[in-house]
């Protein structure tokens, strides 16, 4: 019985060390963590980008994280699958997460700020700013 209440005793203490052993790291990883995600948004900016198909759907990507000065067109691709062309006006979209390819449709992008107006540029030299909010629409003519 002596060897039982031993052999109990030291597994007792040993899973108490390996709880505070285990409790000041967690502790320690979730400070990292914070520290990270402070890092994180204080490197970083937050749009919102929606994508409206022509169809009736609608999909929102809100606090989406980029580099600050970073391109639409950049935050697009993290976001969505795209297929674009390089020209010497700039990137013209040929088709967000597969949709594309009905004649006389072209997808356009918008910015908000009080309503919604067709971007000035192309999607490759507008550099984002925090809070921005855009979209993207696949639009007839």
């Amino acid at each position: 019985m002596t060897w039982v209440a031993a052999a109990l005793l030291c597994t007792t203490l040993a899973g108490g060390a390996a709880s505070i052993y285990f409790y000041t790291r967690l502790v320690q990883v979730e400070a990292d963590y914070r520290r990270t995600l402070d890092d994180l948004e204080r490197l970083t900016i937050m749009v919102d980008v929606m994508v409206d198909y022509g169809n009736g759907t609608v999909a929102w990507f809100n606090g989406t994280r980029v580099s600050p000065g970073e391109t639409l067109l950049n935050a697009t691709l993290q976001v969505a699958d795209v297929r674009y062309t390089v020209t010497e006006f700039g990137a013209f979209v040929d088709a967000v997460n597969g949709v594309s390819g009905v004649e006389n449709h072209y997808w356009l992008w918008y910015t908000y700020d009080g309503g919604w107006e067709m971007g000035p540029v192309s999607a490759d030299a507008w550099r984002l700013h925090d809070g921005d909010v855009l979209a993207w629409r696949y639009t007839g003519f």
